[in-house]
C-alpha cells in the first residue's frame, strides 16, 4: 500500500489477471468499468486533499516532509491511473498502454508506503537499508511491468506484490516490540485488507452483483480500506512524535 506489509501493503488498483472481461461489466456512457474506475477517482480527489494536512503535520523537518510527499504521490499516482484506465474502452491503444502503468504504480505505492515510516521511526540500516532495498525491488517490479508485460504470468506479478508489501512484516513486529501493538494496528489491518483484497481478485471470487460488483470492485474496495488504514498511521506518526513522548497522542484505535 503499507512499513508493515503492513506496510506496504501491496497496493494497487491494478488487475493482476485479465479481470472481469468487458462482455461481463456494465457500462456506463464514458465509463467501461464504472465502479472500479469512479472508485478510485474519487479516492483520488479525497488522498489529493489529505495531503495537505498530512504534509502540514510534518512540518518542521524537511526529510519528514519529503518522505509525506512521496508517499501522498504514491497514493494519488496509483488511484489516479487506476481510475482512468478503467474508464478507458477496453478496445482502445490508451487502455492497454494505461494498464501498464496500472500495474507498475503497484510497487510505487507498496514503495511510497514504506517510505515515511522508516524515515520517520527508524534510524541508520533500519531506515536506509530497508528503503534501499525495498525501492530496489520496486524499480524491478516497474521494469517488469512496463517493458516485459506479457512475459510476467499474473499468479507471480500477484506474489511479487504480496511478497514486497509483507517485506514489511518485520516492520511491524519491530515497532509492536517497541510501542506496542495499539500503536501500530493500523498498518496491520491496512496489510491484511491489500492482502485479502488481492486474492478475491486473483481467485476472481465472489461475484455478489453479475455484472455490476465482483471481484475486482470487492478488490478496489480492499485497495481504499487499505490505504485508508495505513493513511491514518502516517499521519499519526507524521509529527515525529512516538508514544515515548507525553504530547504525542498515538494511542488511538484506527
Amino acid at each position: 500500500m503499507g512499513g508493515t506489509s503492513p506496510l506496504g501493503h501491496l497496493a494497487k488498483g491494478a488487475h493482476f489477471n485479465a479481470g472481469p472481461s468487458m462482455a461481463d461489466m456494465i457500462p456506463i456512457p464514458g465509463f467501461a468499468d464504472p465502479f472500479s474506475s469512479l472508485s478510485h477517482l474519487l479516492g483520488a480527489v479525497l488522498f489529493a486533499g489529505l495531503t495537505v494536512p498530512l504534509v502540514r503535520r510534518g512540518a518542521g523537518n524537511a526529510g519528514r516532509v519529503a518522505s509525506l510527499l512521496v508517499f501522498c504521490f504514491g497514493a494519488v499516482f496509483l488511484l489516479s491511473i487506476s481510475g482512468v484506465y478503467h474508464l478507458l474502452d477496453p478496445n482502445g491503444t490508451a487502455r492497454l498502454v494505461l494498464r501498464r502503468l496500472d500495474h507498475a504504480a503497484i510497487f510505487v505505492l507498496i514503495a511510497s508506503s514504506f517510505t515515511p515510516v522508516h524515515v520517520i521511526l527508524f534510524r541508520g540500516w533500519s531506515r536506509w537499508g530497508v528503503l534501499l532495498v525495498i525501492w530496489a525491488i520496486a524499480i524491478t517490479g516497474i521494469t517488469l511491468k512496463s517493458i516485459f508485460f506479457d512475459l510476467v504470468p499474473p499468479y507471480l506479478g500477484l506474489m511479487l506484490y504480496l511478497g514486497m508489501g509483507w517485506i514489511g512484516l518485520g516492520t511491524g513486529v519491530a515497532l509492536w516490540r517497541r510501542y506496542g501493538f495499539k500503536f501500530m494496528q493500523c498498518i496491520l489491518w491496512g496489510g491484511l485488507a491489500y492482502s485479502i483484497g488481492g486474492v478475491l481478485e486473483i481467485l476472481r471470487w465472489p461475484v455478489l452483483i453479475p455484472g455490476v460488483f465482483q471481484s475486482h470492485e470487492i478488490f478496489h474496495v480492499a485497495v481504499l480500506l487499505g490505504l485508508g488504514f495505513h493513511w491514518t498511521f502516517v499521519y499519526q506518526i507524521a509529527d515525529g512524535k512516538t508514544p515515548l513522548e507525553p504530547l504525542a497522542s498515538h494511542s488511538e484505535d484506527c
